[in-house]
């Protein structure tokens, strides 16, 4: 069995758009609910999940679950193939799991004196859940086109984000908890369901896959900046009762508009993780700064921000990663982990640090305000350090698809004495000029598509991509030609005489 390749089979997606279509319905729905009890488990400690004991217990639980959340990231990051490999077996584990913190809650309600060894076990099994789930999530949408992938994941998530509050508002447990398990229940059941309408010719061996250095050092510790201040700042809201954390949930509703926004944009804009840094910092600083100033309604505005800034972030970083990994057929399980590990041990050590600041050495005043200094300038020593370019990453990124050079030159030689009336020779005309100026293969696809006059909403829909990627590809191919209009192109073709 041959290699999936995309373009090969753009032109037969593009036939088939109800199937699509109803893919990505599903994905929607089934990727709300996996944010609907993501959030429900971020804010828990107010919430239902850990309505049957005080805030202080409920945080440390907390802390435990994002511990093993985190130390399964490491692990797929360190095991990726054997993840890859064995992710229906993962995932129907971690599907029995991801019920371990609804059964404990029900059983903590309906009965006094449960150890809370069993609570420490139940929250330590649902964040292995928890990142086993994510991660199968990513995988699927690794491996769908991705032509409304950004635009699925964002309404999803605006989705997923009213479902939280819709399960949290009440005051009711049993009902709450009732609906989380629906939640739950869903994004695994619909999960499960769309990996079988995934053809099989789609999945590569996981040999296969290329990888890459996807986080250098510094964009690491950016990352988990901010993931640090997510998590001291769910505990923040959380330790201020049930309303204030459904409304710190709530308010990611923001972040996640702005997502979808760019995602509906499409080729109109050009999104990536450095241009969600520039626009997030200046919202975490001024969330981060003013927030001990304020007591009551200024801090939950305050709070709301930062959450609304991160949520941001986090859309985006589903859409990117998702859609990078089947552009350029990268290791999805490797890639999603080594971005998720960071964050998630940021989100562990600002849970801690939460934990001691509102819990075991109280903070007001003079403290506090030190405190959001210190997290605001962390946030900035890391983004300076980051530079909030991703130019490297894209490059590794495209050098990945650059065939070695001996191949290139072969090929070449092979075409001296081609048949110029023949209709494959403006084909060739194209693919000479391509090598020349160095272009990749998946440029190489856009490039031949533009000197036949496309438009990049053509291309996007013929190499069943996002306008956003078809644009990108636009936008390196006329810097590699220094050329600033498709006409320019047309004639470099035109005019190309093998020389």
């Amino acid at each position: 069995m041959t290699p999936y390749s995309p373009a090969e089979t753009a032109s037969t997606e593009t036939r088939t758009p109800d199937d699509l279509r109803l893919t990505y319905v599903l994905a929607t729905i089934g990727f709300a609910f996996l944010i609907g009890w993501e959030l429900s488990a971020t804010f828990s400690p107010s919430l239902a999940l850990l309505g049957f004991c005080d805030v202080r217990e409920a945080t440390a639980l907390r802390i435990v679950s994002v511990l093993t959340l985190a130390a399964t990231f490491a692990f797929c990051a360190w095991k990726a193939d054997w993840a890859f490999e064995n992710r229906n077996r993962l995932f129907a584990i971690g599907s029995l799991l991801a019920l371990a913190a609804v059964a404990n809650a029900f059983v903590n309600t309906a009965f006094a004196g449960i150890p809370l060894a069993v609570s420490v076990v139940s929250w330590a099994l649902f964040g292995v859940a928890q990142g086993s789930i994510m991660m199968y999530w990513c995988v699927f949408f690794s491996l769908i086109p991705t032509r409304r992938t950004a635009v699925v994941i964002g309404l999803g998530s605006i989705g997923g984000t009213l479902l939280f509050v819709f399960a949290n508002a009440s005051d009711t447990q049993w009902l709450n908890l009732s609906e989380i398990t629906l939640f739950i229940v869903g994004s695994v059941g619909l999960a499960a369901y769309l990996s079988t309408r995934i053809p099989a010719e789609r999945i590569l061996p996981v040999g296969a896959f290329r990888r890459t250095k996807v986080l250098t050092v510094p964009a690491a510790l950016s990352v988990a900046s901010q993931g640090a201040v997510y998590g001291f700042m769910a505990i923040e809201l959380c330790s201020m009762g049930q309303e204030v954390a459904v409304i710190g949930g709530a308010s990611g509703l923001v972040g996640t508009l702005v997502a979808l926004l760019w995602a509906l944009l499409g080729s109109k804009v050009d999104v990536d993780m450095a241009v969600v840094q520039r626009i997030s910092l200046p919202v975490l600083m001024a969330g981060m700064l003013l927030f001990p100033f304020f007591d009551g309604l200024g801090r939950v505005v305050c709070g709301g921000m930062i959450i609304a800034a991160l949520a941001h972030s986090t859309i985006v970083g589903w859409c990117t990663t998702s859609i990078d990994n089947y552009e350029f057929r990268l290791h999805p399980v490797d890639r999603f982990a080594l971005r998720q590990t960071p964050s998630y041990l940021g989100f562990l050590a600002g849970s801690a640090v939460a934990y001691l600041a509102v819990f075991a050495y109280p903070l007001a005043g003079t403290q506090l305000d030190l405190l959001m200094v210190a997290f605001a300038l962390v946030l900035v020593v890391a983004f300076c350090v980051y530079g909030g370019d991703d130019a490297q990453a894209r490059k590794r990124l495209n050098e990945l698809l650059a065939p070695p050079a001996a191949e290139r030159a072969l090929e070449a030689a092979g075409d001296v004495g081609a048949d110029q009336s023949g209709p494959g020779f403006f084909r060739k005309r194209c693919e000479l000029v391509a090598q020349r100026y160095a272009l990749t293969p998946r440029e190489e696809e856009v490039f031949l598509l533009l000197a036949k006059g496309r438009n990049a909403e053509h291309i996007a829909e013929q190499l069943v991509v996002s306008p956003a990627t078809a644009k990108s590809h636009i936008y390196h191919i006329y810097r590699k030609l220094d050329i600033s209009s498709q006409q320019h192109l047309m004639n470099i073709v035109e005019d190309y005489d093998g020389e």
